[in-house]
């Protein structure tokens, strides 16, 4: 409640003489009173919607005593400061309604005028200061909340960031080591092998292959090596994927990446130097894998790499032959 909000005062008393005066006394001071000439009447005000902060009440009144109304009224209106009127006579029942009742202290007949205004004053201060703590408390754990969100959402980039790294790094080494592995020439097979593994380790893939052209009489693209991977290009249902297959292999000017979505789910990718067309790295998504873009860039580089080392073993090969031949031509001489 903001400083410059009234506070209501309810006093209760079965006699309107005492109601009277206490209307006199806080008359010049800001405050809302209201007056009640019994606990039943008091409670009617609560039920009504009134919601004073200090609750005054006589002790010794008809019917329903000052302790009991004002426990009663506890229950409907927990945040008010509540005390009791008593005189000499009454004052051991005022002191258990303290100590039992939630009553913030008694006040004794015939009061001072002084000292119960700042009583009031001081019940004020009391209900302000709750009041204000309570607001500070559900600030304070909304922004517990609001703390706790952003550190799991923090924790969690950082995890995905850390992933995300640690996989960078993984294909960076394996590209590596097949850049290594191609500063000398190696049996085909073995070359596609090498790299259709690390394909499948570091992309986490749901199993890869390797479709290569046979030469140039023979457009379509045959399976050269494959590793967890059964799909057949020839197999009925999978004709969508031959033709993206045959399209990354043979156009003249084929997509960078292609992707194709079917029952299953397959990045295409072509394997060239150059002019020179080879045929095409196929990985097939898991369950879990999506086919971001730097994910189909690692394909990419990977397919390039095999690009290199095909180029290689065939002019290996041709070279096998050209040196043969001369052998040949030479035996005859």
């Amino acid at each position: 409640m903001s400083e410059s909000t009234t506070h209501t005062i309810l006093f209760v008393d079965d006699e309107k003489s005492i109601l009277k005066a206490l209307q006199r006394l806080f008359f010049d001071e800001d405050y809302h009173i209201l007056t009640a000439c019994s606990g039943k009447e008091a409670l009617e005000l609560l039920a009504a919607g009134e919601k004073p902060t200090v609750i005054i009440s006589d002790q010794r009144m008809p019917e329903m005593g000052g302790a009991e109304f004002l426990a009663k009224a506890k229950k409907m209106l927990p945040e008010s400061i509540r005390m009791v009127l008593t005189g000499y006579a009454d004052i051991n029942a005022a002191v258990d309604a303290v100590n039992l009742g939630g009553i913030y202290r008694y006040i004794l007949k015939p009061w001072n005028d002084e000292d119960l205004k700042l009583t009031v004053k001081e019940a004020i201060s009391r209900f302000d200061l709750t009041l204000e703590n309570k607001k500070l408390n559900l600030e304070l754990e909304k922004n517990n909340r609001a703390l706790a969100a952003l550190n799991a959402s923090l924790e969690q980039k950082v995890a995905e960031r850390t992933k995300a790294l640690r996989q960078m790094v993984r294909e960076l080494q394996g590209r590596d080591r097949i850049q290594q592995y191609l500063m000398e020439v190696h049996p085909l097979q073995e070359l596609l092998e090498t790299i259709l593994a690390e394909v499948n380790d570091l992309a986490s893939s749901g199993g890869c292959a390797f479709f290569l052209l046979a030469d140039d009489e023979r457009p379509d693209p045959v399976s050269a090596a494959a590793v967890n991977f059964d799909e057949r290009l020839d197999a009925e249902g999978f004709e969508p994927l031959a033709q993206a297959v045959r399209q990354a292999a043979t156009a003249d000017n084929p997509s960078d990446l292609t992707t194709f979505l079917a029952k299953h789910c397959f990045a295409v990718i072509p394997v060239r130097k150059g002019s020179k067309k080879f045929g095409a790295l196929v990985v097939k998504k898991d369950e879990e894998t999506s086919f971001h873009e730097n994910r189909l860039q690692t394909f990419a580089s990977f397919a390039n790499q095999a690009a290199i080392g095909i180029h290689d073993c065939r002019l290996q090969e041709n070279f096998d032959d050209i040196e043969a031949s001369l052998d040949d031509v030479l035996a005859t001489i």
